[in-house]
């Protein structure tokens, strides 16, 4: 059951995170942004964020794709459930929020994207994510508000995230 908090939590996280895709033309404002917010609302960022790479990394896992790509879908998502189980060994309820409109209906493109279509958008789509969540977890590791349990993941969250990157730039350019 969704009480007032949560809700209002998810809206702000909804609207946050459409102005999250700014980070590449603005990501001194995205900071800015993401700075006020409460640890609350930027675990919930964090979730949604998660949510989103899991997904759309199950779609790729169950594709025709080829094999690099598949293996990082299959690392993102074990990564995301990883995730997952730490939040939830720190004494956190976690249950993902709701996808925002937009990421509901890339999750659908990627649903529907054809073999050839597929690993572009795919590969797109996790670059920004990616870095819409290293744009939510420097804000948590900068928070002096934010529980220490969120920093730590946060922290160790960023390297990842940096190391995704790389590889995903990597994919991109072999094709």
């Amino acid at each position: 059951m969704l009480n007032r908090r949560t809700l209002a939590v998810a809206l702000a996280g909804t609207a946050l995170l459409g102005r999250a895709t700014l980070a590449q033309t603005n990501p001194a404002a995205v900071q800015q942004n993401l700075q006020g917010l409460s640890p609350d609302a930027l675990r919930t960022l964090a979730l949604q964020g998660g949510a989103f790479l899991m997904q759309s990394a199950q779609i790729a896992v169950d594709k025709p794709t080829r094999a690099p790509l598949k293996q990082f879908a299959q690392f993102e998502v074990d990564e995301q459930q990883g995730i997952m189980r730490t939040l939830q060994l720190a004494g956190y309820q976690v249950a993902p929020p709701a996808l925002t409109p937009d990421k509901t209906m890339l999750l659908q493109r990627l649903t529907s994207a054809t073999e050839n279509g597929f690993e572009p958008l795919f590969v797109e789509a996790q670059m920004t994510a990616h870095q819409e969540a290293a744009n939510v977890y420097n804000a948590m590791v900068r928070s002096t508000a934010a529980p220490l349990p969120d920093r730590v993941l946060a922290s160790l969250a960023l390297g990842r995230i940096d190391e995704h990157m790389k590889m995903l730039a990597g994919m991109l350019a072999a094709r």
